[in-house]
Parts: structure tokens; C-alpha cells; sequence
């Protein structure tokens, strides 16, 4: 995460740092991340995708997800959900790891009749002007 074709649509206040993995923020507050990926396995097994957040470099408590993926082409949408009271300067990593590499990141191009489908989709938002 990002991909090498990364992109933002809006951003006010949120930014890409380097690397290029880190998200960070200008202002004080309370931040909602929500992502969602599209994965695939290209592996007849069922295989693990384990997703997660980082603040600051370090692993946030509580913060995973496990999905169990079944099988050879079976795509599947994951959502990750995680509120942080964030300072300004502040860095928010998504992380993930797989128990076979034949789990992938799935984007597709725009195909009729939808348009093209990312890999992964982070929205943030600043829900609550933060802890004073």
C-alpha cells in the first residue's frame, strides 16, 4: 500500500508522505480511516489475508482483521473501519500480510459496464475538531 499507480481524489488537510505508505495529517482531531479492498487468490486453498493499522510506525492494538479466502479465483471485498485522535504531523499506515502470496490485490480496468475497479480505497475523514 499504495500501489505504484496511487491516486487522491480529495484531500484537505491529509496527505501522502514518504514513503509513500504513510498517510498524515496537518490538524489536531479525531480521524475516521475507512478502507476497502478487492483481493483474489490464484491458489486452490483456502489462504489468510490479515489487515491492519500502524500509527506513527508502530502497530495499534486491536486493530486486525482476519479474512479466510476459499479457494482459486475467489474474489472477495474487505472493509476496515478505525477511528485514531490524531496530532498534527501524525502518520496512519495500512499494513497487511498473507499466508500464501497466490493472495493478491485484485484492480481491474473499466470494463462495460462499470468503471474501473482499485485495488484499495482510503477515505479519511475529520470527524471531531479533537481532544483539547
Amino acid at each position: 500500500f499504495p500501489s505504484h499507480d496511487s491516486t487522491s481524489d480529495l484531500s484537505r488537510g491529509v496527505y501522502i508522505g514518504s514513503p509513500t505508505s504513510r498517510v498524515y495529517v496537518d490538524t489536531d482531531g479525531i480521524y475516521n480511516f475507512q478502507t476497502s479492498i478487492q483481493l483474489d487468490s490464484t491458489v486452490s486453498t483456502a489462504e489468510a489475508f490479515y489487515l491492519w493499522f500502524r500509527l506513527n510506525g508502530v502497530d495499534v492494538t486491536n486493530s486486525a482483521s482476519q479474512v479466510r479466502i476459499q479457494g482459486n479465483n475467489a474474489e472477495i471485498f474487505v472493509a476496515l473501519n478505525y477511528f485514531f485522535n490524531l496530532k498534527a504531523g501524525d502518520y496512519v499506515e495500512l499494513m497487511f500480510s498473507v499466508s500464501d502470496l497466490g493472495v493478491q490485490l485484485l484492480a481491474a480496468g473499466a470494463v462495460a459496464p462499470h468503471p474501473g475497479i482499485p485495488s484499495i480505497i482510503l477515505t479519511v475523514s475529520n470527524n471531531i475538531g479533537g481532544i483539547q
